[in-house]
C-alpha cells in the first residue's frame, strides 16, 4: 500500500504526541491578530515551546526567547550515508545547506509537525544534559546562556565547560558566533584569557603587564590592550604588540616582550630607554620593529640576526653608527634613521637591495659613495638637513625613485647634477 506525504505527517504527529504528550498544555490565546488554540510543551521549569499562529516559539522562564526556524529537510535516502561521520549539528550545517539547495522546491512539512519535531529535539537535548552537539551553536550557546541567567543549575554547571571546549575545538563559524554573541562574558577574565591565548603567550603577557604596570591587575591590563587592538592574535598567539598610543615613559626595554616568540610587529616608540637587549634576536620572525623616539645610542649586531625584518624604524634616537652586519637584512624594505647622529654608512649598508623607503634626514652625513646606488629598489629617499656637499653621479640611474628630498644640504659641488635631477619625472625637494 502506498503511503502519501500527508499520511506520513499524521503518523509522525501520533508518534511524537504519544512520546511527548505528558508535557503538553493546550489553551486559547490571541496574539498579533491571531486567535487560535495554542499548544505549549514544557521541557522543565525554565524551558518550554509554544506553537503560536503556526510558528514554534521558545520560552525561557516564561519569556519569549526565539522563534524556531526550519526543522527538517527532504534528504534523499541515497545521500544519508554522507552524514554518518558527522559528530555534531555544527558539522552537519554545510551538508544540510547543500541538500537544501537541491531540494528548495519540495513540499514543506506542516507547522504542527515542525512544532513536535522541535519539542522532540529540545527534550532530547535536555535529557542529554544540554549536550551542545545536539543543537546548532547559534541556538545552543545563546540558549544555555539565557538558562544560566534565569538560574538553571544544570545549564550553569556545564555551560563553561561546553563553551571552552567548543571554542577550542569547534569550527571557525562556531568561534566567531561565540565571540559575536558575547557568550565569553560568562567566563572569568582568567578563563577567557586561557581560552584565547596559548599558555606561554599568556604567561609572557602577564609578566609584561606586571613589569610595566606594577600596581595594576595584569588580566585587566591585557583585556584593555586586546580591546583597543594594541595586542593582536593569530591562532591564540600574540603576533602584534603596538603600544604607540600609550604614554608609558619606559626607561628600560621590557625584556618580557622577548618571550612572545610569534611576534611579527613590535612598537615601543616614544619612550626613554637607551639600550636594546642583545637577545632581541629571539624575536626571529619579527617583520616590523618600531623603536623611534627613544634614547638609543647604538643598535646591537644581534638586531641584524632578525633576517625576517621588513621594516625598521629607529629615527629620533642618538645613534652614531650602524652595525657592520646590517647588510644581512636582505628583506628590509623600509628603514627609518632620521633625526640621529649618523656621520657615515658602513659598506654592507649598500647590500640592502630590497630597500624601497629610506629616511636619513637630520643626521650628520657629509658624503655618499657611488655604491649608494646599489640600492636600486629605492622609491622614497630623504637626505634633508645633512652636511652633503655632493651627490654621486649615479643618482640619475635610480630608476625606481619616485620621491627625493635633498633640501638643507650645502650641495656646492653638484650643481650640474642637480639640474639633471630636476628634469627627472620625480617629486623632489632641493
Amino acid at each position: 500500500m502506498f503511503i502519501g506525504s500527508k499520511q506520513i505527517e499524521i503518523i509522525i504527529i501520533l508518534i511524537l504526541t504519544q512520546v511527548l504528550n505528558r508535557n503538553v498544555v493546550i489553551y486559547s490565546k490571541k496574539k498579533k491578530s491571531c486567535s487560535i488554540m495554542t499548544k505549549e510543551f514544557r521541557i522543565n521549569q525554565f524551558l518550554s515551546l509554544r506553537l503560536e499562529c503556526g510558528q514554534t516559539m521558545i520560552y525561557v522562564a516564561g519569556e519569549e526567547f526565539i522563534q524556531c526556524k526550519s526543522l527538517l529537510l527532504d534528504i534523499p535516502v541515497a545521500e544519508i550515508s554522507s552524514l554518518e561521520m558527522i559528530d555534531s549539528i555544527d558539522e552537519a550545517v554545510q551538508e544540510i545547506e547543500n541538500f537544501s539547495q537541491r531540494n528548495m522546491n519540495r513540499t514543506r512539512i506542516s507547522p504542527e509537525v515542525e512544532f513536535w519535531g522541535h519539542c522532540s529535539n529540545l527534550q532530547t537535548w535536555y535529557e542529554h544534559d544540554y549536550d551542545t552537539r545536539l543543537l546548532h551553536s547559534n541556538l545552543a550557546f545563546s540558549l544555555l546562556g539565557k538558562l544560566t541567567e534565569v538560574g538553571d543549575t544544570l545549564a550553569k554547571g556545564i555551560f563553561k565547560t561546553e563553551l571552552i571546549n567548543r571554542y577550542e575545538n569547534g569550527t571557525d563559524k562556531t568561534r566567531e558566533y561565540i565571540r559575536d554573541s558575547k557568550a565569553l562574558g560568562y567566563l572569568s577574565k582568567e578563563e577567557i584569557l586561557n581560552l584565547m591565548l596559548k599558555t606561554e603567550d599568556l604567561i609572557a603577557l602577564t609578566e609584561f603587564a606586571e613589569e610595566v604596570w606594577v600596581k595594576e591587575d595584569p588580566y585587566k591590563i591585557i583585556f584593555a590592550l586586546m580591546s583597543e587592538e594594541e595586542v593582536k592574535l593569530e591562532n591564540r598567539k600574540v603576533t602584534e604588540l603596538d603600544l604607540s598610543g600609550i604614554d608609558l615613559e619606559l626607561e628600560k626595554f621590557p625584556e618580557s616582550v622577548l618571550k612572545l616568540k610569534s611576534l611579527k610587529k613590535l612598537v615601543l616608540r616614544g619612550n626613554y630607554f637607551r639600550e636594546i637587549p642583545e637577545n632581541i634576536s629571539e624575536l626571529n620572525i619579527l617583520k616590523e620593529l618600531w623603536l623611534n623616539g627613544n634614547e638609543i645610542s647604538h643598535l646591537p649586531d644581534s638586531i641584524c640576526h632578525i633576517t625576517s625584518l621588513e621594516r625598521l624604524e629607529v629615527g629620533g634616537n642618538k645613534i652614531h653608527a650602524l652595525p657592520k652586519n646590517i647588510g644581512d637584512l636582505k628583506l628590509l624594505r623600509s628603514l627609518g634613521l632620521g633625526s640621529n647622529e649618523i656621520t657615515n654608512l658602513p659598506d654592507p649598508f649598500y647590500k640592502l637591495e630590497s630597500l624601497e623607503t629610506l629616511s636619513l634626514a637630520d643626521n650628520k652625513l657629509n658624503d655618499l659613495p657611488e655604491t649608494f646606488c646599489n640600492l636600486a629598489s629605492l622609491k622614497w629617499l630623504s637626505l634633508s638637513n645633512n652636511k652633503l656637499s655632493r651627490l654621486p653621479e649615479c643618482f640619475l640611474n635610480l630608476k625606481s625613485l619616485e620621491y627625493l628630498d635633498i633640501s638643507k644640504n650645502p650641495l656646492t659641488e653638484s650643481q650640474e647634477l642637480l639640474e639633471k635631477i630636476k628634469k627627472l619625472r620625480i617629486k623632489s625637494r632641493f
